[in-house]
C-alpha cells in the first residue's frame, strides 16, 4: 500500500518543517505552492518533500486543492490531504493499514481542530479527508468538501488515526463571504453552502444571516447544522421557541439544552435552570463542529448556581467544582468554588 500526503502552501515558512516531520513515514509528500517568497519552498525542499507549483484563477479553494490533489502519482493508494498547519499523530500509518480493508475508500478520524488555554483539545469532531486516489473531486468555492463523482463510497472509522491543527491566532480568509456567495448561486438547491454562508453572515452581525438560516431549514440537511441554524435564530429573534426546535432536532447534542438553561436563568426560573442544565450535561452524543466544547462546563456552572438558589447547597458546590475541572483555566469559577467553600465553611 502507498500512502501519499499532499497539500497547499503559501508563506508557510513557520509550519513547513513541523508539518514534514509530522508526515515523513508516508510514501509521497507533494505540496503545491501557490506563491510563497517567505522561504516555504527551500525549507520544504531541505525536508524531502516534492514541492509543485500551481496558478489558480480566478482563486477557489476547490480547484486549488483539486489541482494539488493531482499532483500525487498515479499508483497512490491512500490519499491525506493535510494542511500545512496540522500534524499527523503519532501511529498514523498503521491506524490507515488496520482500517483499510474489505473495500474501504474513505476514513474518518478524529480531528482536534482547537486547543484550550491550557493545552487541553477543544473543537474536536470526525474529519474525513483520508481517501482512495482515484474517484474523488473537492467540491465548493470556500468550506470545500470531498466528494465520490466515480465508484461506490465506503466509509470507516480508523481508531488511533488522529489529526491535530494548529490554526495561526487570528487567522481569517477575507474572501470567504464573496467564495460562499458563489457556491450559493452555483448550487441553489444545495443546503451546504448556504449554511456556511448563514454562519459567516452572523460571524459579521449581518442581518442577511437570520433570512439565510430559514432558507437553509427549507432544504435537507444535517441534524447538527441544523439544529445549529436553529440556535442562531434563536439568538437573532429572541424566540425561545427555535431552542425547543433546536433540542428536538439534535436532542443528543449539549447547545440547544445549555440555550434552554440561560433563556431561564434569565428569569430567574431556577428549577427550570436546573432542568435544562442537567439535560446538556447528560447527552452523549459524538462531538461535531456545530458542538461548543465547553457547553457542559457551562451547564454545570449554570447547574450550580440554580442549586444554591434552590437551597442546594452541597450539590451547588459539588457542580461548581464540576465546572472547574472541565474548565481550570476559568479564575470566575475558580473564585466560585472558593466563595462557595468559605460559606459552606
Amino acid at each position: 500500500m502507498k500512502v501519499g500526503v499532499y497539500a497547499l502552501a503559501k508563506n508557510e515558512f513557520k509550519h513547513a518543517a513541523d508539518w514534514a516531520s509530522s508526515c515523513r513515514d508516508a510514501d509521497v509528500r507533494v505540496v503545491t505552492d501557490t506563491g510563497s517568497g517567505d522561504g516555504t519552498v527551500p525549507m520544504l525542499k531541505a525536508c524531502g518533500v516534492t514541492v509543485a507549483r500551481g496558478y489558480v484563477c480566478p482563486w477557489r479553494w476547490d480547484d486549488a486543492h483539486n489541482l494539488s490533489l493531482n499532483h500525487l502519482p498515479p499508483d497512490i493508494d491512500v490519499c491525506v490531504r493535510l494542511d500545512l498547519d496540522e500534524r499527523l499523530q503519532p501511529g498514523w500509518r498503521e491506524a490507515i493499514y488496520k482500517a483499510w480493508t474489505d473495500g474501504v475508500n474513505q476514513l474518518n478520524y478524529r480531528y482536534v481542530w482547537g486547543w484550550e488555554k491550557d493545552g487541553r483539545p477543544g473543537m474536536t469532531f470526525a474529519g474525513d479527508r483520508v481517501h482512495s486516489r482515484h474517484g474523488w473531486r473537492w467540491v465548493m468555492a470556500t468550506h470545500e468538501g470531498l466528494t465520490m463523482w466515480s465508484g461506490t463510497k465506503k466509509t470507516r472509522f480508523a481508531p488511533g488515526l488522529e489529526i491535530h491543527h494548529h490554526r495561526d491566532a487570528g487567522k481569517s480568509h477575507p474572501t470567504d463571504l464573496t467564495l460562499l456567495e458563489v457556491a450559493v448561486r452555483e448550487a441553489p438547491h444545495d443546503s451546504r453552502p448556504l449554511w456556511y454562508l448563514g454562519r459567516q453572515l452572523d460571524y459579521a452581525n449581518d442581518p442577511r444571516a437570520g433570512d439565510t438560516f430559514r432558507k437553509y431549514l427549507e432544504m435537507p440537511g444535517t441534524a447538527t447544522e441544523r439544529s445549529y441554524a436553529m440556535r442562531m435564530l434563536a439568538k437573532i429573534t429572541g424566540d425561545e421557541l427555535w431552542l425547543h426546535k433546536a433540542a428536538s432536532q439534535a436532542p443528543a447534542e449539549p447547545d440547544a439544552w445549555l440555550g434552554l438553561a440561560l433563556a431561564n436563568y434569565g428569569k430567574k426560573r431556577w428549577r427550570e435552570v436546573l432542568a435544562f442544565s442537567d439535560r446538556a450535561m447528560q447527552v452523549d452524543g459524538p462531538p461535531t463542529h456545530c458542538v461548543d466544547p465547553r457547553a457542559k462546563a457551562k451547564a454545570a456552572d449554570l447547574a450550580s448556581i440554580a442549586s444554591w438558589e434552590l437551597g442546594l447547597r452541597e450539590q451547588a458546590l459539588t457542580l461548581a467544582r464540576q465546572a472547574l475541572r472541565q474548565c481550570p483555566q476559568d479564575q470566575r469559577l475558580a473564585n466560585n468554588v472558593a466563595a462557595i467553600e468559605r460559606l459552606l465553611a
